[in-house]
């Protein structure tokens, strides 16, 4: 007479590989925090933040604030010292130009606008980073003076990196017809390339583009036309 199996244990007594490995892992000791006890401790925390994310004067502000209260709550600094010291260390870093939203502003701009975003995307970005409004202007002026052209140049790169319009890599209409599901009625070639002709559309108008920008792009025939318009506008 055969023996029966032994049962299996059931899953929830089976070691996790995941739960051993982390059990075998050490925690990690917490992040020690930087003591601010004076205005020169504030200082280099500022510094050491700018150093690793360049931001606007608000941005530096909040950091600086949540750091203090920090401070505050471990009785390194009394609430009257801790906000003096901020204001003076803000004073200090946009007097040596550490500080500088307008440049910036500038910069953060000319990024965006290389990787194919709007101007009112631009503006929308800066403002949430917290650059004022002189700053959002001057950033927009470096770009140039033709809001449009602007606008085009910037949809172009898009349309380059996405291969949308004319840079796509095969033409709107399929080479070949379209096998249809089971229970659906065939798809035309002119259906099929008005689909891809709206997802180009959404792709442009959700990097902020407007309609007339976006059927620009579209409607070219090829990647020289445009390169024509740019240098129309120039």
């Amino acid at each position: 007479m055969k023996s029966r199996p032994a049962p299996r244990p059931a899953p929830s007594s089976l070691p996790s590989s995941r739960q051993g490995a982390a059990a075998s892992q050490p925690e990690r000791p917490a992040k020690r925090r930087r003591p601010i006890r004076c205005e020169e401790d504030l200082k280099s925390v500022a510094l050491y933040y700018l150093e690793r994310f360049p931001c606007t004067t608000e941005k530096l502000r909040i950091h600086l604030g949540k750091k203090l209260k920090d401070a505050i709550a471990a009785d390194e600094a009394r609430p009257t010292d801790a906000w003096r010291w901020l204001d003076q260390v803000i004073e200090t870093l946009t007097r040596v130009h550490l500080l500088d939203d307008v440049a910036w502003s500038e910069s953060r701009a000319s990024t965006l606008h290389r990787r194919g975003r709007a101007t009112s995307v631009i503006r929308r970005d800066l403002a949430q980073k917290g650059a004022p409004e002189a700053a959002i202007d001057a950033a927009e002026s470096s770009l140039g003076d033709d809001r449009k052209a602007i606008d085009l140049a910037s949809a172009v790169r898009l349309a380059k990196k996405k291969s949308l319009g004319p840079f796509a890599k095969a033409d709107l209409a399929p080479a070949r017809p379209r096998t249809p599901r089971p229970g659906k009625p065939p798809v035309s070639d002119r259906e099929a390339a008005m689909k891809v002709r709206q997802r180009h559309l959404a792709t442009l108008a959700r990097a902020g583009f407007s309609f007339e920008i976006a059927k620009t792009i579209l409607d070219a025939r090829h990647p020289d036309d445009l390169a024509e318009l740019l240098d129309r506008d120039r």
